[in-house]
């Protein structure tokens, strides 16, 4: 049985006179001594954690000690955290010093060691690290989502006439709402109205709840554990979201799905120390960092002291094979919210899944600290655990919520169109039909695979096949390589029925050539409004797939052009996704996923919305019961039927992209008429039988015209492919058609500056104007 391993799992017990002191052990040295430590006058803070071990020193040989043991200044720079760092107090002073130092003064050194009632000894770590008392205050580069909002995105409130930004943490809910959770520093008082920009325009997103928190005593918000006359910041705050609609459970750039809060108990919490975290800030974007000390005490006020649960600073190579690494860490105003997820330990034996990350704490401040080896100071993150701030608001993180997109057509449709474009080729270009045949397996799958796989999990993959990296390779929310992009979206679909002002819809206004214009079509969406919210259509909700196809062929010519292989095959590979895109009706269409104009109440049956209402449009759920269920299930009859199609004729070649700008825009009218999209969905709605049998109704009612509409899309991919290599004389300019290798295909699609996915008011600038 698999099991999964986090790296909260990953530190041996110590076999040192030390390695039994528990978390209590630590607290309690502490704060018999913490008087007698906080009154000298070099020491500026204490945390509990692990002794620290400068990078210099050697690790131990197999019998005894290693033979390198230093005793100059230990930073947090120049030291790190090691399998066998013995449990310890930590002690940060302003200035190093040696006995020598301190010769003819009444000050003395740190003690090495604290001993407990018992006798036992509880060893001292002392740590250069000098505070900046400058902090910078406003955010810088705050970055914006584009569409729905989510854990990693910003919030803005005005506060005295000032805006000040902080980063959503997560969703969460008690039961009965689902709020967004922040730093109570930004929410303010309850009722207070707060804001976010989505698709650059400044919106209220909510207001702020009654339920906050601000610090708590340690030994109420830790019983059992030594903290007299000690305060934990909490600084929580909760909004009431407005739309649930337009958010997210999604976590940072990539959409993360969280895995479950991290359970920490007294005799796991110090397991935590040099564990490997990460988070993403409003301001700094994605960050990765270690977990340095528990329980860090920052400030004293008032005869009280203030700690931290985490510090959270770059990482070091403590776990590693001793390398002296340090990974960039940076956090920044505009930060405070973050959510910061455990990593999982994705190379142990016992499992080969992909772990999701643990939600671990919420960030609400930083420390600047000084390193003797550095020229800047380091910053680093205070966080509190996100577990007991979810208890004391009584609430729950939600990790399911609007993950994905809905307008993914199935992964089966396209393997099923893209392995076989190379039957409607003509057979005029040799080097081309070679090149197509000998990458087949980048683009696409054989049949058996098609047959027999589910295509389960591709998000993740290390290889995508050309043909789905537009889905699962640069889609936000799907894609978890590392290579999404903000504006994919758009580039799949046009709702090519939808009625302008004028009653005229895309479909008819492009039987004017001229009207193939991304301008035009731009001014469209802003004379129309989204049939479902009555709202302006958003950037991201404007469809431009005709303009990408555009784009596409266009630099497929470039690239036959300059005998750039690689790249034309994996141009024309993703050009498969888009151009099956367009033969898939409902793609194409406002109906994509029920009526918008005619609604119904929903009412949840179970899980935390129980009893809840909500209104949908009329035939919701549709798409995936056209696409995916009827597809999946019909996969073989469709692989047969796409065995014979039309070769390309020598009339048929176009001379540019706009022509197959037109040419999609013709195969979306031939697909409208062979099914229209008010007929999916009103069979969808019709039907009343058992959901299994589901797939073979809709088989039934629509088989027969999906194969037919699949095999213009099939057709039409050969007719740009063929004329795209002659347009840019392939057979002479390319000299090897070898298959790439699936690296290669991927860092060609990493790169954002291969044909980058851009909105319908951008991408009028990148596309090729036919000559007159």
């Amino acid at each position: 049985m698999k099991k999964n391993i986090s790296n909260i799992d990953g530190y041996l017990s110590s076999s040192s006179p030390f390695g039994q002191l528990s978390l209590h052990d630590l607290l309690d040295a502490r704060d018999k001594y913490h008087v007698d430590l906080m009154n000298h006058p070099n020491v500026i803070g204490t945390a509990v954690g692990r002794y620290r071990i400068r990078k210099a020193d050697s690790w131990p040989a197999k019998n005894g000690h290693g033979k390198s043991h230093g005793t100059g200044v230990r930073t947090l720079e120049n030291s790190e955290v090691r399998p066998y760092s013995w449990p310890a107090i930590l002690v940060f002073v302003e200035n190093w010093a040696t006995q020598s130092d301190l010769s003819g003064t009444s000050d003395g050194l740190v003690p090495k060691t604290l001993y407990l009632s018992d006798g036992r000894a509880v060893p001292v770590c002392v740590i250069e690290a000098p505070k900046e008392l400058k902090n910078e205050v406003e955010a810088i580069n705050v970055q914006y989502p584009l569409n729905n909002i989510g854990g990693g995105n910003p919030v803005i409130a005005e506060v005295q006439g000032r805006q000040y930004a902080a980063t959503i943490a997560c969703l969460v809910g008690d039961g009965h709402k689902v709020y967004a959770l922040t730093n109570r520093h930004v929410t303010g008082e309850a009722g207070e109205v707060v804001y976010s920009r989505l698709g650059g325009k400044l919106e209220r997103i909510g207001v702020s709840a009654n339920k906050q928190l601000t610090r708590e005593e340690f030994t109420i918000l830790y019983p059992g554990l030594p903290g007299k006359g000690v305060y934990v910041n909490l600084d929580a705050g909760l909004i009431e979201i407005d739309n649930l609609d337009s958010w997210t459970a999604g976590i940072g750039t990539q959409g993360e799905t969280m895995g479950p809060m991290v359970d920490l108990s007294i005799s796991n919490s110090m397991s935590l120390i040099g564990c490997h975290v990460k988070g993403c800030g409003a301001a700094s974007g994605d960050m990765e960092g270690e977990v340095h000390a528990l329980f860090y005490r920052y400030k004293a006020l008032g005869g009280f002291e203030y700690v931290a649960d985490l510090l959270i600073g770059p990482r070091s190579s403590g776990l590693g094979a001793g390398k002296n690494i340090h990974k960039l860490f940076s956090t920044h105003p505009g930060d405070s919210g973050t959510l910061w997820l455990l990593e999982p330990n994705r190379s142990t034996p016992e499992t080969s899944e992909a772990l999701p990350s643990m939600p671990l704490a919420m960030q609400w401040g930083r420390n600047m600290l000084y390193s003797a080896e550095s020229a800047t100071p380091q910053s680093y993150a205070l966080a509190t655990f996100l577990a007991k701030i979810c208890t004391e608001l009584a609430v729950d993180p939600i990790r399911d919520w609007n993950l994905d997109q809905a307008d993914t057509w199935g992964a089966i449709g396209h393997y099923s169109i893209a392995t076989r474009t190379s039957v409607a080729l003509s057979g005029r270009f040799p080097k081309l039909s070679a090149l197509l045949k000998n990458n087949a397996l980048i683009v696409s799958h054989d049949d058996k695979t098609i047959i027999n796989s589910d295509f389960k999990g591709m998000g993740q993959s290390d290889f995508v096949a050309l043909a789905d990296v537009p889905d699962f390779y640069w889609k936000q929310r799907i894609g978890k390589q590392g290579h999404t992009r903000p504006m994919e979206g758009p580039n799949h679909f046009a709702d090519m029925d939808q009625p302008g002002p004028d009653g005229k819809t895309l479909l008819e206004l492009c039987e004017d050539p001229t009207f193939i214009d991304a301008d035009k079509w731009n001014s469209f969406y802003d004379s129309v409004v989204d049939l479902l919210s009555g709202e302006a259509i958003t950037p991201q909700h404007r469809g431009l797939l005709p303009f990408r196809a555009w784009q596409i062929f266009d630099e497929m010519v470039d690239f036959a052009t300059k005998g750039k292989a690689a790249e034309f095959v994996c141009a024309g590979g993703v050009l498969m996704h888009y151009i099956g895109d367009s033969c898939q009706p409902l793609h194409i269409s406002y109906l994509h996923d029920g009526d918008p104009m005619r609604k119904y109440q929903y009412t949840f049956k179970k899980g935390k919305k129980e009893g809840q209402t909500e209104m949908r449009p009329l035939g919701n759920g549709v798409h995936s019961a056209y696409e995916d269920e009827m597809v999946n299930a019909y996969r073989e009859d469709i692989l047969d039927g796409l065995k014979t199609i039309p070769r390309v004729s020598n009339d048929e070649q176009i001379g540019n992209g706009y022509e197959a700008a037109q040419r999609t825009i013709e195969l979306m009218r031939a697909t409208f008429k062979k099914i229209a999209p008010a007929d999916i969905v009103d069979a969808f709605i019709a039907y009343n039988g058992k959901p299994k049998d589901r797939a073979e109704y809709m088989w039934e009612k629509f088989g027969k015209n999906t194969i037919a509409v699949m095999k213009g899309g099939t057709h039409l991919l050969a007719v740009l492919w063929e004329s795209a290599w002659a347009l840019g004389d392939g057979e002479n300019n390319v000299t090897s058609t070898q298959a790439i290798t699936e690296t290669e295909a991927m860092e060609i699609c990493a790169d954002r500056n291969f044909l980058p996915s851009l909105s319908v008011d951008q991408i009028g600038a990148v596309l090729k104007k036919p000559k007159p």
